[in-house]
């Protein structure tokens, strides 16, 4: 069997983040090492065979650092580069000959339990698929069945035209990989959607198709909001685990679940409280506090800042700033007395953009792309974003989006004239301090 990973996709939705989706890294490993490790832990060897191997279909500009995480793994794999972003079934026809005998195909970037894949590996029809019931619409593919066949599939039917509750996930396993590839080059549709109409054809065309009901953990990563979804559920397997390497002061505070890397230093009066991961390399200032959050490596928290719920990405710094439910890429900077707020006040679940995706979320900061500035007391509102490398300017208050390479400043107009000093409290407070 061979086991054909999805690495390849745009992520339009994911803006303002720039890097590739699988790559984001979460506890100091990217969310494509997080994945492959769970799948080859979760598949039986003796069903991926001595001549299984990985197929990693990735990005021209990811291709190198996916070929690290892999062999970081010891994994037998092959990669393949889609050079354009075509689409799911353009990227498994530039790995078809690779798609021969048993396959399974999965996405490098949805979050689910380990099992799903062992068990739809274990085949026992010509595909079989795996599906999750729903409590309220996803844009996804859904699928017909009649007890555990599935009948058809239905990509985005829209929310009241669903065939089932069950959407379709992608754990998809083929007994013939050959005519995955066939179908797929019959396929033709004007939407996304090749790869669902190619397998609604081998439907029709009588092959047996059967799901496998899953009801474990799935996070899909559409949008930016979702890494900290991801976040949540990647710390709650944590253990406590304190680098010898890192410098702990004995008047900080450590408590919960917590991991501090090599390199770190927590000074005075800090306080973490798990589950947390500090990268390699961070520093965390006097009486800051850190909850529930990822730092990753070489961040830098000056004195008293309050980062709550937030994912942020590698060489970020703060000083004096209140960071809540935030997504920061990387790089990113705030200035002394900066706040991101991440609540309305009325209690509302928060809309990002003009068009006002409802991301279903009470609590949303700020989503900043990498190299991105917050100058001093400057603040964002609840699920504002910020393109990478914009800066937004001193005292302005943020509350819709920034695109990239942007500097927003406000316009200031004083009034100087002159003034003579009248006799006040507080001098007469000091004549008294003389007595």
């Amino acid at each position: 069997m061979k086991i054909i990973v999805l690495a390849a996709g745009e992520g339009k939705r994911m803006w303002p983040i720039t890097i590739d989706k699988c790559l984001i890294p979460f506890l100091g490993k990217s969310l494509l090492y997080h994945n492959l490790k769970k799948i080859k832990e979760n598949v039986d060897p003796d069903l991926i065979g001595v001549d299984g191997e990985f197929v990693i279909i990735s990005t021209p500009q990811s291709k190198d650092e996916v070929t690290k995480i892999a062999q970081a793994l010891n994994l037998k794999f092959q990669l393949v580069v889609q050079q354009q972003p075509k689409g799911m079934a353009d990227a498994l026809l530039s790995a078809k000959e690779y798609l021969e005998g048993e396959v399974l195909v999965v996405n490098a970037e949805d979050i689910l339990d380990g099992e799903v894949y062992g068990e739809v590996a274990k085949g026992g029809a010509d595909v079989v698929v795996a599906g999750l019931k729903v409590d309220k619409y996803f844009p996804g593919g859904y699928l017909k069945v009649d007890g555990d066949k599935v009948v058809g599939i239905v990509e985005k039917p829209g929310e009241g035209n669903e065939p089932s509750g069950m959407v379709k996930l992608v754990v998809d396993y083929f007994k013939d990989g050959k005519k995955l590839v066939e179908y797929l080059e019959k396929a033709s549709s004007e939407q996304d959607d090749v790869y669902e109409k190619a397998l609604d054809q081998m439907i029709t065309d009588g092959m047996e198709v059967k799901f496998t009901k899953y009801d474990g953990v799935w996070i899909p990563l559409k949008y930016p909001w979702q890494i900290l979804d991801i976040l949540e559920h990647l710390l709650q397997d944590i253990e406590q685990q304190i680098s010898p390497g890192a410098n702990v002061s004995e008047k900080a505070t450590i408590t919960g679940k917590v991991i501090i890397e090599e390199g770190v230093r927590v000074f005075e009066g800090a306080v973490i409280k798990g589950p947390c991961y500090i990268g390699k390399n961070v520093i965390v200032g006097n009486n800051t506090m850190i909850r529930e959050s990822d730092l990753e490596e070489g961040c830098v928290t000056g004195f008293s800042s309050d980062i709550t719920r937030s994912y942020i990405g590698a060489n970020s710094w703060f000083h004096t700033n209140y960071i809540g439910d935030s997504v920061i890429e990387g790089d990113f900077g705030m200035g002394s007395g900066a706040v991101l707020a991440n609540l309305r006040l009325d209690d509302h679940t928060i809309r990002v953009g003009e068009e006002e995706i409802d991301s279903g979320r009470h609590k949303l900061g700020l989503m900043a792309g990498k190299g991105s500035r917050i100058a001093v007391n400057a603040s964002a509102m609840p699920g504002a974003r910020v393109g990478s490398n914009s800066l937004i300017g001193p005292g302005v208050v943020l509350y819709g989006d920034v695109k990239e390479n942007k500097k927003v400043l406000v316009k200031q107009e004083l009034e100087i004239t002159e003034h003579t000093p009248a006799l006040t409290s507080y001098d007469q407070f000091r004549e008294k301090l003389k007595k």
